[in-house]
């Protein structure tokens, strides 16, 4: 479960926070502007103008992290949540939305597709997907105009209780970190050949 640490990190400011920069995805050659903290990578690609309430994305995670959460907004609350976990070969994903430190529940209107580049392997799990219907939810928006957007991610060491089920339960988060994402640095124009 997403707790109240979310909203915590989120007060403390930007002048704590650390920047995305831009990297390409070796496995699908996706050009994504994102973090890195704890070995622990979530990037974005958005298109070019997004008119379109899409971004692709991605979570990269060592096989210890049994799952991963991204705060669209920054904070838990009344905003997009997106969740993930390996499990066996494929990675489980589950949007969600919270409107009070409990466990977030699932949340209708997201339409994500897994793309090339999703693997589980012995020691890192990775999640590409292109998340349509995204960049606005009920109560908030990606605020994709922004150079330093706040960001959340958090873990957990953890297994999901059911993790074939993208309903699952799970714990409180163990680990986690806020980061300023350039979403204007993230807007690419080859966007719509990378699925």
């Amino acid at each position: 479960m997403l707790t109240a640490a979310l909203g915590l990190v989120a007060l403390c400011g930007s002048a704590l926070a650390q920047t995305s920069s831009t990297y390409t995805d070796p496995d699908n050659g996706i050009v994504f502007e994102g973090y890195t903290d704890q070995n622990v990578t979530v990037g974005f690609a958005l298109p070019p103008i997004n008119v379109d309430n899409e971004f692709l994305g991605e979570i990269i995670a060592p096989v210890t992290q049994q799952w991963v959460g991204i705060a669209l907004g920054g904070t838990m609350l009344d905003n997009l949540l997106l969740v993930a976990w390996p499990y066996g070969e494929n990675v489980v994903y589950s949007p969600r939305y919270a409107t009070s430190y409990t466990l977030p529940t699932l949340y209708d209107g997201p339409v994500i597709t897994s793309l090339v580049g999703t693997y589980v392997n012995e020691t890192y799990w990775k999640w590409v997907f292109r998340c349509q219907n995204c960049t606005t939810w009920e109560g908030g928006s990606l605020n994709t105009t922004s150079t330093s957007a706040t960001v959340y991610w958090v873990s957990s060491n953890v297994t999901v209780e059911d993790p074939a089920s993208a309903n699952s339960s799970f714990t409180k988060h163990n680990d986690g970190a806020s980061w300023d994402e350039n979403f204007v640095a993230a807007q690419q124009g080859l966007y719509w050949n990378w699925f």
